[in-house]
């Protein structure tokens, strides 16, 4: 045995470990892509499902900065008050979707139980939506009319910048298409 055989047996041959090197960059590749693709979608969609509670609480944040000592104080209640709720009933949710999992997978299908369950679900967001509009309400009757305009522009201003999706031909939805001459 030569020595030349006898390193290449070591290290292993050379011609045979060239195909990983094309197969590591295509799989990086993918991988990025995949992440890419994932946290794009979070990105547009404000981090996953509660993107419109961060949208309505986040522009109560930015008018509370704006607003004299008692009104911030009543919204910062109004607020801790919300979250609570919210963090609840989002801890219930997750907790029925399980369920509701459960009632899908098993066999035989009970139609009544799934219908239940969908139902269930429903009034626990249903919910989410009445704690903030409860909280809307007891905050927008202690507001002047210039606060309430800001609040919307805020509330708008976070719509725009976090929903708005690109049309083919760059228009953003939403925006108006040109007049027509």
């Amino acid at each position: 045995m030569s020595s030349d055989t006898a390193s290449n047996n070591k290290t292993g041959n050379p011609k045979k470990r060239r195909w990983l090197w094309p197969l590591l960059i295509i799989s990086l590749g993918l991988n990025l892509l995949f992440v890419g693709l994932v946290a794009g979608r979070m990105w547009m969609h404000g981090g996953g499902s509660d993107g419109r509670h961060r949208i309505f609480t986040g522009a109560v944040e930015k008018l509370m900065k704006d607003l004299p000592e008692t009104k911030q104080q009543h919204a910062g209640e109004l607020l801790k008050r919300h979250r609570t709720t919210v963090r609840e009933l989002r801890k219930q949710i997750r907790e029925h979707r399980r369920a509701t999992k459960d009632a899908v997978l098993t066999e035989p299908y009970d139609e009544a139980r799934v219908a239940k369950a969908f139902a269930r679900f429903r009034e626990l967001r249903t919910g989410q939506h009445q704690s903030m509009h409860t909280m809307m309400l007891g905050l927008l009757k202690g507001l002047t009319l210039k606060e309430r305009e800001e609040l919307l522009n805020h509330i708008r201003a976070s719509f725009r910048n976090r929903w708005r999706h690109r049309r083919p031909g760059g228009q953003r939805v939403g925006d108006r298409a040109p007049a027509r001459q």
